[in-house]
């Protein structure tokens, strides 16, 4: 588990730096199933099933706002670069 938490945010972030919110929201579409299929497979109760959508989402949409955060420092950063 503990490397599918550091997949899903190196995605989230690989997201965040290229991509605009309309990738994000197809990706938190798709994570919402795979996410539900995978508790169905496990057997999870409604609460579990729910804490596992839920640690899903919340991995890739927080990473996602930190490749937001990174991509906009750099263009700011590049943008104030006085011209010689």
């Amino acid at each position: 588990m503990g490397y599918a938490a550091i997949a899903l945010a190196t995605l989230g972030f690989a997201v965040g730096l290229i991509f605009r919110l309309k990738v994000l929201l197809v990706i938190i579409a798709l994570l919402f199933v795979v996410s539900f299929a995978f508790s169905v497979a496990r057997n999870f109760n409604f609460l579990d099933t729910a804490l596992t959508i839920m640690a899903a989402q919340t991995l890739v949409q927080a990473a996602y706002f930190m490749g937001l955060l990174i991509r906009a420092f750099f263009t700011a950063a590049h943008r104030t670069r006085p011209v010689l």
